[in-house]
């Protein structure tokens, strides 16, 4: 693992003398298995400033490979106790809590991410339950509507995925899972940037390639000055297409980003929030291999 590590800081550093290291593309034949049909690559860069990053390469096309999505909530759809102008759409929990909570059900996990953003997001910060998440699907069962404005990554009944923005009042009969962010990042293989946040904090996105069979999620560290400053909303773009993506979105970010893979039957986290934080999100994703 150092030889391929120290080989990607070597090919990064390459590429930074000619512009930024994200201007190539990424040779995954170099990342390591994480389970059938899903690598993993880290890397450790000096420009545009520190950063550590850690992505994952899932093929869609991998037999028994399977999503799982948060599910509702008990109380689903009544006012949140503790924000009775909310409702009740999920319960919040941290990201290895949902990972692990898939395990003790004997379900074969290989990762987990967190997805999307969500409210109540006020003072004192530490609310149950989660609502207004964009575009919310698990296993065929609508937890909140498309509302025509945040885009999505969803997977369909008939196994295709898709980043795209789903019309409010559109028909949802044919969508297995969807998670949705805040924003496209890429289109057509091209950075946009729709939101121009250069603020640096942690980010997590999600991209897919041309022919989408290939699923690039991904989690930048930040606000660490000696381990990982963070990138920008647009940077979000730009390691997903270096990773190999043609479209992606900008996921929630901050210190909800979280990338954990199973590793000797445990779950093992590879990012590192300052602090070594783990934050209760609204809504996560899992991917498993096999039955």
């Amino acid at each position: 693992m150092k030889i391929i590590l120290v080989a990607s800081w070597i090919l990064l550093a390459a590429c930074s003398a000619f512009g930024e290291w994200w201007d190539g593309v990424f040779d995954w034949r170099s990342a390591k298995t994480v389970a059938p049909g899903i690598i993993r690559a880290e890397w450790k860069v000096k420009s545009p400033r520190l950063l550590r990053i850690f992505a994952l390469r899932i093929d869609l096309r991998t037999p028994g490979l399977r999503f799982h999505v948060t599910r509702k909530a008990p109380g689903y759809g009544q006012p949140m106790p503790d924000a009775p102008d909310f409702i009740i759409r999920t319960r919040r929990e941290t990201t290895r809590a949902f990972l692990d909570g898939l395990c003790k059900k004997r379900i074969p996990m290989a990762a987990a991410f967190n997805a999307a953003p969500w409210s109540p997001w006020r003072k004192p910060f530490n609310h149950q339950y989660a609502d207004r998440m964009g575009l919310l699907i698990s296993d065929g069962d609508v937890i909140l509507p498309p509302d025509g404005g945040r885009p999505s990554f969803l997977i369909t009944r008939d196994g295709k995925a898709e980043i795209t923005v789903v019309p409010a009042g559109a028909d949802t009969g044919n969508i297995l899972h969807a998670v949705s962010g805040f924003a496209i990042v890429l289109r057509d293989g091209k950075v946009v940037t729709a939101i121009d946040h250069k603020a640096l904090a942690p980010r997590t996105g999600f991209g897919l390639s041309a022919d989408r069979r290939y699923l690039y999620v991904f989690v930048a560290d930040g606000r660490q000055e000696k381990y990982s400053m963070g990138t920008t909303h647009r940077e979000v773009g730009n390691v997903l297409r270096f990773l190999g993506a043609h479209t992606g979105i900008n996921m929630d970010g901050g210190g909800s980003s979280t990338l954990l893979i199973r590793r000797g039957g445990k779950s093992v986290m590879l990012n590192h929030q300052p602090g070594g934080g783990e934050r209760t999100v609204g809504a996560s994703v899992g991917v498993s291999v096999g039955r």
